[in-house]
């Protein structure tokens, strides 16, 4: 299987983007529509899911808000039905670094689970970053502040290209959020709306020219 472009998803989980869920925020519906369109967007051009949940211990809040989520055997914590693209493989907690061989040629999403945001922290998921060949990560999903950023900087650091989509992300009303995207910004993340991505077309060749996009031009 070749690709160019691997679709990364950051802890959409229901207690996010569902309006029952522990930590659901205004902004969470239109986010929700947008990731949907680009995993429909994905599928339709066979492009790989990589996908992260958090898995917090009962009994513990939770690094991403000051009420407990995304807890083992609780709904919350359950990743959203139409983010789920089979034939998947669920690679769990285990922080061990086997992996199964070409995964991306048997698998079209590989979900790994997390006790904190940050992915290169899950050994399993630092090797596989570290064995892709050169792609572009569209990134999705929670926690600007935390699991995101982390993400996207780390894969700017591995030398991908990085690719935010700014209508299908959440801050959670962090106020560390607007730091994230400066960070972001700084590494040569390009910031885009998931209309812009998911026109034909719209991915720029390998290379290591970036465009990026001011922190007030995400808004635009």
């Amino acid at each position: 299987m070749t690709y160019d472009l691997i679709l990364l998803d950051i802890e959409v989980q229901r207690d996010f983007f569902l309006s029952q869920g522990r930590c659901y925020t205004h902004e969470a519906d239109a986010a929700r529509s947008n990731i949907y369109s680009l995993f429909d967007w994905a599928k339709r051009n066979d492009h790989p899911i990589l996908s992260t949940v958090l898995r917090v211990p009962d009994g513990r809040i939770g690094p991403l808000a000051d009420k407990p989520h995304c807890v083992e055997g609780t709904p919350g914590e359950r990743k959203l039905f139409k983010t789920i693209v089979r034939p998947y493989l669920n690679l769990g907690l285990l922080n061990t670094t086997d992996l199964p061989d070409d995964l991306f040629e048997q698998y079209r999403q590989v979900i790994f689970e997390k006790r904190n945001t940050d992915i290169f922290l899950h050994a399993r998921a630092e090797r596989l970053l570290s064995e892709l060949p050169s792609v572009e990560f569209v990134l999705c999903g929670a926690g600007v502040a935390h699991g995101i950023v982390q993400a996207a900087v780390g894969l700017r650091a591995r030398g991908f290209r990085v690719t935010l989509a700014t209508d299908a992300v959440l801050g959670l009303d962090d106020p560390a959020a607007g730091m994230a995207y400066s960070r972001m910004n700084a590494k040569g993340v390009r910031f885009l709306k998931t209309r812009e991505i998911t026109q034909p077309h719209r991915l720029a060749p390998p290379g290591p020219v970036f465009r990026t996009l001011s922190a007030a031009g995400r808004e635009t």
